[in-house]
């Protein structure tokens, strides 16, 4: 055999994958992904035939690590040049992983990245300036630049949901009309849908089924629960808003779930949402109820008699999804 064949089948016997394979791989959407290349020269692609983007195992690798560095709160434009051993023992020696970050820990070092805000409170504040002129094209490129910038969970955490209640404060205070606040929820809810779909599925992972009870029809906190349950390796089957209990506990028994997340916001104290999660419970006994949202308070009683496990915030959800996995 000469050195050509050699080498031409070598080549053939590394795997190549696309860049839909990689975005479910490792949890990035596309756009995050060609932003990281064009920005930082993170991997360095082949094209087939096609001129399409091919990625080998390493850079799938290398995409993962960064990607779970992001998460934790490092910035992408500090880490980039990191080695694969580097990422992994950052990762593995973060100060304070068993610790809720603080807000400094997601700001980087001074300097990094210029062109892209770093800071998650200047894209509330910029998405809220795009709204009141309604400016579609800037709300969407604000998330986008916020995933890249920030990494998924400060995106959520930092960005999103306190982006929501802004929007629904400035709506109640008749500062924006209902379809400006209409107009950011959309925008929201197609982000957020789109983040959770490029997320796949994780083989012989644990499913979790998220939704919010009948009477319950705002369903962002749902979808935001539901991209942090998916970020965390659990298999997310996610149903939308206002799901009777008989029809939450069939897609429950149809998917093996380990939990269900439920999402109270509005209304609050009403009987028929404590009557649907009393439901839940008889129609579940043994499966663990993780219940946040702003309205859980107005909740206490039954979400005790149920034995629900109730989270403040999307850090306290996955750590309660955490502890179901020991």
């Amino acid at each position: 055999m000469n050195g050509t064949e050699k080498g031409s089948r070598e080549s053939a016997a590394v795997k190549r994958y696309s860049m839909k394979a990689v975005s479910m791989r490792t949890g990035l959407t596309p756009h995050a992904i060609r932003a990281w290349e064009r920005r930082y020269g993170v991997v360095s692609p082949s094209r087939d035939s096609n001129n399409r983007r091919c990625y080998d195992e390493g850079d799938v690798e290398r995409l993962t690590l960064l990607h779970k560095a992001t998460e934790a709160g490092f910035h992408i434009g500090s880490i980039a040049g990191y080695s694969g051993d580097e990422l992994r023992d950052l990762l593995t020696e973060m100060p304070g992983r068993s610790g809720k970050p603080s807000p400094a820990a997601y700001i980087p070092p001074a300097g990094m990245d210029g062109e892209v805000s770093r800071i998650p409170e200047g894209y509330v504040e910029k998405f809220i300036l795009a709204l009141e002129k309604m400016d579609v094209k800037t709300l969407d490129s604000l998330l986008a630049a916020a995933e890249i910038a920030l990494g998924r969970n400060v995106l959520v955490d930092r960005v999103v949901v306190p982006l929501m209640e802004r929007v629904g404060d400035m709506w109640r205070r008749g500062e924006i009309r209902i379809a400006h606040e209409h107009l950011a929820t959309q925008t929201v809810r197609t982000f957020l849908g789109g983040l959770l779909s490029s997320q796949g599925t994780y083989p012989g992972a644990p499913h979790v089924l998220v939704t919010t009870p009948s009477n319950q029809v705002h369903e962002l906190g749902a979808l935001a629960a539901a991209v942090a349950a998916s970020s965390e390796g659990w298999n997310v089957n996610y149903l939308g808003p206002n799901l009777p209990a008989e029809e939450i506990a069939g897609a429950v028994n149809h998917f093996g779930s380990k939990a269900v997340i439920l999402s109270l916001v509005y209304p609050e104290s009403d009987i028929m949402v404590e009557n649907e999660i009393r439901k839940l419970r008889k129609h579940l006994p043994g499966v663990p109820f993780v219940i946040g949202g702003r309205a859980r308070q107005s909740y206490a009683q039954v979400l005790k008699e149920t034995g629900a496990i109730t989270v403040d915030d999307l850090y306290g959800l996955r750590r309660a999804l955490e502890a179901l996995l020991r």
